[in-house]
């Protein structure tokens, strides 16, 4: 449970510096310690992992409030 407040910390951290503008979900990503790698098969497996679960992570801070989700081009 840990890991999960720690990501919330990292995700609360980046929209706080950015709180007049809106930003997609893999630029939070990009922001934070969940990286993702598709460049290769070995990694893509344990990528789409990871990314699902940082969604789960938004999803969960959508849910309790704590950031609004919005469309920025078309994206969530």
């Amino acid at each position: 449970m840990k890991a999960t407040a720690n990501i919330e910390e990292e995700i609360a951290a980046f929209l706080k510096t950015r709180k007049e503008k809106a930003v997609t979900a893999e630029e939070i990503m990009g922001s934070t310690s969940f990286h993702v790698d598709f460049y290769s098969p070995e990694t893509s497996k344990t990528s789409t992992f990871i990314a699902a679960n940082f969604v789960a992570v938004l999803n969960d801070l959508v849910g309790k409030g704590q950031i609004a989700r919005k469309a920025v081009n078309n994206r969530m």
